[in-house]
């Protein structure tokens, strides 16, 4: 058989060439079809995975509102209440204020609704609450103290820096506060506002007074509106005149009563006259 030059060293002919080209088209084939199945396969595999991730949160989120409904609507406790501020007011006292009665849950409780029961409540002046993750009420809290202690008709009434009346009673307990005498006032309630002017200017005069001299004033006279006297733990009588600029008598008294301390003096009357302060010696 003849056999062209440029073929007489290749080990194929042309017929087994085609079978060796139509065997690797057939491989070619075969492997991009299996690429194909395999990645129809994985698109399959993601198509489940991202159903069942959402049928997932679907039931996740039923679960957190069956158990939100039941916590909701359920006589049961949860969550923490923390309270900061409460010196007089037992914890008790403060979950009562906020309406937590019997037990506390949080997500029974709004915090508007509780910052409003708070303020409500004249034991308290300023109440801040706020809501933490994951279950916890923060309620910070300044309570009133009594600042004075007023004459009434039917006893004594406690009134606060704002001459708020935060608590009645028929005598005066064992407390260490300014008592304003000379004038009984009439028809004070619980939460009532002392509005008179004279004991507006008194309660003034002793909120400006620093806490080391406070504590040392025993009494205010109100009983001459035009002559307020106050008096010392020790007797000293402090003129206050009408009760005119209460903020200026008060740093006058303690200038003043540093000036008697530090010369020992026996002492009649301070005048606390912007215009012309007085020691009156005896």
């Amino acid at each position: 058989m003849f056999v062209p030059p440029h073929l007489e060293n290749d080990p194929l002919n042309e017929p087994d060439r085609e079978a060796l080209a139509a065997k690797k088209e057939a491989q070619r084939r075969r492997k991009a079809r299996q690429a194909a199945r395999l990645k129809k396969k994985k698109a399959r595999q993601k198509q489940i995975w991202a159903r069942r991730r959402r049928i997932g949160c679907i039931f996740t989120v039923l679960g957190v509102f069956v158990i939100w409904l039941f916590l909701r609507l359920a006589p049961v406790s949860f969550g923490t209440i923390i309270v900061d501020g409460n010196e007089n007011m037992s914890f008790e006292d403060v979950y009562r204020a906020c309406g937590a009665y019997s037990y506390v849950n949080v997500v029974q409780l709004s915090t508007d609704d509780v910052e409003e029961r708070l303020k409500k409540d004249l034991r308290i002046a300023e109440a801040t609450v706020t809501r933490e993750f994951p279950a916890t009420i923060h309620v910070t809290l300044t309570e009133r103290k009594p600042a004075a202690v007023i004459t009434t008709l039917y006893g004594f009434a406690y009134v606060d820096k704002t001459g708020r009346v935060i608590e009645l009673g028929p005598q005066i307990k064992g407390v260490s506060l300014p008592i304003m005498t000379g004038k009984k006032v009439d028809n004070l309630l619980l939460g009532d506002t002392v509005t008179d002017p004279t004991l507006h200017s008194a309660m003034v005069y002793l909120q400006s007074l620093p806490p080391d001299i406070l504590k040392n004033i025993a009494e205010i006279n109100v009983g001459n509106p035009e002559s307020i006297v106050a008096y010392t733990t020790d007797s000293i009588p402090i003129h206050l005149g009408s009760g005119d600029e209460p903020a200026e008598r008060a740093k006058l008294t303690e200038t003043l009563l540093a000036e008697v301390q530090e010369n020992h003096l026996a002492v009649q009357y301070i005048d606390t006259d912007v215009r012309s302060p007085l020691v009156k010696t005896k």
